[in-house]
């Protein structure tokens, strides 16, 4: 169990390097557990290096020594600090027209719709989205994070979206227990036309989080692409743990089509 959180100016202090060697034992021991803190950190590194560079030679010596005691104690590389996907996700929430009809976990909403030869061109952020998840592709590494990361890429960036379903479903392998990873596999599995694996891998990721809105609207799509009979039920099982977004509003418009007249 994680003790509490550092102070700010202790944080601040430890990124300067003023800290005396018990503060900053104690600040790299909560970090290498504490994502959150973790990452305040390497932001704050990056953000200061340049000006104490000039101030202080052994400055970025002392904060790169840091981060790679961090990484040693938590088994980590610099890589999986920060979120590699945290760009495209801020992208995501500001295009006019989303690449999926499925709910990717942390990601924004876009009316997701089939366009046809003679159609307006892309959205320019949707071609921002594009162009930043193309980078993700190139993502070297096999541990989790970057796998899912990488799947992701493809998901987004790729026209055949069966190419990011290997490094999204050695993501789920790595952590069975992440309900993110299963969702964002079983919103790549529609995406490439397997509704039924989808299915599964929602219900998966149900099993962690039974009262997850990803899961729950994605595996209503993938009935509803099963023309099962259940879709209608599922949608609106969603819609009792999220009725105000614009997946909602989604939903909504999804069941006024199963209803029968």
């Amino acid at each position: 169990m994680l003790l509490a959180h550092p102070e700010a100016e202790d944080l601040g202090r430890f990124v300067e390097g003023t800290l005396d060697d018990p503060e900053r034992t104690a600040i790299v021991q909560h970090i290498a557990d504490c994502d959150d803190c973790r990452v305040l950190v390497v932001d704050a590194a990056e953000f200061n290096e340049p000006a104490k560079v000039e101030r202080h030679s052994n400055w970025w010596m002392g904060v790169a020594a840091s981060l790679m005691l961090v990484a040693a104690i938590g088994g980590l590389s610099y890589r999986q600090f920060r979120d590699p996907l945290a760009e495209a996700k801020k992208d995501s929430a500001t295009v006019k027209e989303g690449p999926l009809e499925t709910r990717l976990s942390g990601f924004g909403f876009g009316p997701h719709h089939t366009k046809r030869g003679n159609e307006e061109d892309e959205d320019t952020q949707l071609s921002v989205l594009k162009g930043n998840a193309a980078s993700l592709m190139e993502l070297r590494g096999d541990d989790a994070k970057t796998l899912h990361a990488k799947g992701i890429g493809f998901l987004l960036a790729d026209e055949d979206k069966k190419k990011s379903i290997g490094p999204l479903q050695a993501a789920a392998s790595r952590e069975q227990d992440n309900a993110q990873y299963q969702n964002d596999l079983a919103a790549a599995l529609i995406a490439a036309g397997d509704a039924q694996g989808a299915l599964a891998a929602c219900d998966r990721a149900l099993r962690i989080d039974p009262n997850s809105p990803d899961a729950l609207f994605n595996r209503a799509v993938a009935l509803q692409a099963l023309e099962r009979p259940e879709a209608l039920a599922a949608y609106e099982r969603y819609l009792k743990v999220d009725s105000t977004s614009p997946w909602a509003d989604k939903a909504r418009t999804n069941i006024y089509a199963l209803r029968p007249f």
